[in-house]
């Protein structure tokens, strides 16, 4: 008996050192809020006080930037108003009346996080400040950044003006796909052309994790008193990028705290290849012809895992329609769902692999056969039943 005992007790300590190395122990990060995600499948690694509304600062202008690089040519002539020039804050001291290209624009707002460009890009897309928040949250939308209401273009504080730490790791996600903004976020100086000679042309990037850590690709920096130091951050090593977003942080830690996140994705996680894109996941047959359909992947599926954990993996594949010919190369037919034991990580959709033509007889044996044998058969019957009743109650009126 108590040999059986110490063999469940061991039994249970094996298990529980399986669970411990499965689960990496999650860094501590001072920041009040904050998320790390695989920037290719938005897969969350690391989340804390992930969805509470917080004041971003400046990492606002990430999409004030790619909505100026979507919405405008970089050789766009720019015109400062009065009412830029007269922003507080964070600035590069544009003067009314002066003219920059929007290239030179973004790289101000993006580098030197310049309050007074954020405001002369607004005016320049929508008019005013007042109507280019509404194209930015309209974007937020688009994007998925449910929880995020801005009412400015640069960040400064606004009791309206909040997001969270997952929209904007949405936000940095989607604004890193654009080449143009990927290519300026991670620069770290940069000379602009200005009318007056004297005027700041040299940016510095204030995002020191392109000095201080290797792997770093951008993205912004964010200080307000009520803001605190935030900062959303991209990386990539070894074919993996990550994003990480830090609120609320205090001083130098929220450098610390970016570099933890990254340093916990890249060394407690490997990215797995679950599916390849253009791989046969089913067959399916199809209506109207003795073919069967292959059915592919529309895109790749990858996943990241804990080190030394080993993943039990299972497809499901759901239809949304029926196979019919004739049909075309590239329909979506079904999706492929990806399950690691009983929870659902990943999915994606499955299309036609070839066209198929419907032959020419079908016709026949769909139409005109099915219609020949009612014509023939079936309503012959029908009559004979009808009959065969009218005569029974004939009979049953004569008996009474």
């Amino acid at each position: 008996m108590r040999a059986k005992n110490i063999i469940i007790i061991t039994i249970l300590i094996t298990q529980l050192l399986i669970i411990q190395v499965a689960q990496a122990e999650e860094p501590t990060i001072v920041g009040e809020a904050a998320i790390l995600i695989d920037a290719e499948n938005g897969q969350v690694l690391y989340e804390k006080n992930a969805d509470k509304h917080m004041y971003p600062a400046s990492t606002t202008k990430m999409l004030t930037a790619i909505v100026a690089l979507e919405r405008s040519n970089l050789n766009d002539v720019v015109t400062v108003s009065d009412n830029a020039a007269g922003t507080p804050g964070s600035s590069i001291w544009v003067k009314e009346g002066e003219q920059l290209t929007m290239e030179d624009m973004v790289y101000a707002l993006m580098l030197n996080s310049a309050n007074d460009v954020g405001v002369a890009i607004a005016e320049h897309i929508s008019g005013n400040v007042e109507q280019f928040s509404l194209t930015l949250n309209e974007k937020a939308r688009e994007i998925g950044a449910k929880n995020t209401h801005f009412t400015n273009p640069h960040g400064l504080p606004d009791e309206e003006h909040y997001t969270t730490a997952r929209d904007l790791a949405l936000i940095g996600r989607y604004s890193m796909q654009n080449a143009v903004f990927s290519k300026i976020v991670n620069t770290k100086t940069k000379s602009i052309t200005r009318q007056d000679p004297d005027d700041l042309k040299y940016l510095i990037s204030h995002n020191r994790l392109l000095w201080n850590y290797e792997s770093t690709i951008g993205i912004k920096t964010g200080y307000t008193t009520k803001a605190r130091q935030c900062i959303v951050a991209a990386a990539s090593k070894d074919g993996r990028k990550l994003i990480a977003v830090v609120l609320k942080s205090q001083y130098r830690n929220v450098w610390t705290d970016a570099i933890k996140l990254f340093d916990y994705g890249f060394e407690e996680f490997e990215k797995k290849l679950l599916v390849s894109k253009g791989s046969i996941i089913d067959k399916t047959p199809v209506k109207y012809s003795e073919q069967e359909v292959p059915l592919l992947a529309q895109e790749a599926i990858y996943y990241n895992f804990p080190k030394e954990y080993q993943p039990q993996i299972k497809r499901k594949v759901i239809y949304q329609q029926e196979a019919e010919a004739p049909l075309k190369k590239g329909i979506q037919l079904a999706e492929v769902q990806i399950y690691d034991r009983t929870k659902q990580i990943a999915t994606t959709e499955l299309i036609t692999a070839v066209e198929v033509e419907r032959p020419s007889n079908t016709y026949w044996w769909y139409w005109v056969v099915p219609t020949v044998f009612l014509s023939l058969v079936l309503v012959p019957v029908v009559r004979f039943v009808w009959k065969l009743k009218s005569g029974k109650i004939r009979v049953r009126r004569r008996r009474k």
